[in-house]
């Protein structure tokens, strides 16, 4: 095989791979449009303050945002450097 064939079968076996990856995950990205479409009708935040929040609120925020971000509360990637 002579490098030129050696690279359209390369691209042409990534482009298959590629389609078959969009295709395993095209149900996620339409929950994932749906959600970003409804974020954009919702109204604007309340803007609350963290005072005018009972402890139970508080606390169901905490746990709310642990489940986002995680224990340690920050918003990088695992192993990434904060």
């Amino acid at each position: 095989m002579d490098v030129s064939a050696y690279l359209v079968h390369a691209a042409t076996r990534q482009m298959a791979e590629t389609e078959a990856i969009e295709a395993q995950f095209a149900e996620v990205d339409t929950v994932i449009a749906a959600a970003e479409a409804a974020a954009g009708q919702m109204p604007p935040e309340s803007g609350v303050a963290e005072e005018e929040l009972t402890e139970q609120e508080r606390r169901e925020v905490e746990e709310a945002l642990g489940l986002v971000y995680g224990t340690d509360r920050r918003a990088g990637r695992p192993g990434e450097a904060a």
